[in-house]
């Protein structure tokens, strides 16, 4: 891809996220809890309001991004993390292939706050998922892509 392709390319997955986050408000209202919960070893989100489980979401970690030092780091590298979740994060490389973007392929890079919901755009668009979710955790900004999701009032 030239640079005007990769913008494109960009623009198409960013509109297309904004959609499936749209779509997980209105359905699941996912952004109305106050409280969530990241199981890294099942893959599993809980997302909570007044400390009861409403929503329950697998994800795929996609990377992490610090503001202090405007760093990304892709979730392959996570040594927390198993083996089956590191495979699926790992076809994130294959967008180097297809943008010709060397980011994909390092596995730490600095990049600016503005850019990491493009990368996670991006992300969402190749694994094919639901939407995606960030998270703050002691001052570091945690992305996954949502395969599904489901309430918890459907599961009784």
């Amino acid at each position: 891809m030239n640079s005007i392709e990769f913008d494109q390319f960009i623009d198409r997955c960013y509109d297309d996220l904004e959609k499936k986050q749209f779509y997980l408000k209105a359905e699941f209202g996912i952004g109305n809890c106050d409280k969530f919960e990241i199981d890294w070893l099942s893959g599993i989100l809980k997302l909570k309001e007044n400390s009861t489980v409403k929503l329950i979401a697998k994800i795929t970690p996609i990377g992490s991004y610090s503001p202090n030092n405007s760093t990304w780091m892709w979730a392959w590298e996570y040594p927390y993390i198993p083996d089956s979740l590191k495979q699926k994060t790992q076809q994130l490389k294959e967008l180097g292939k297809l943008t010709g973007m060397k980011i994909f392929a390092t596995k730490i890079f600095q990049t600016e706050a503005e850019t990491v919901w493009e990368i996670a755009a991006m992300a969402c668009y190749h694994l094919k998922s639901m939407g995606c979710y960030r998270a703050a955790l002691g001052g570091i900004w945690v992305f996954a892509t949502i395969d599904y999701i489901e309430s918890v009032s459907t599961l009784k």
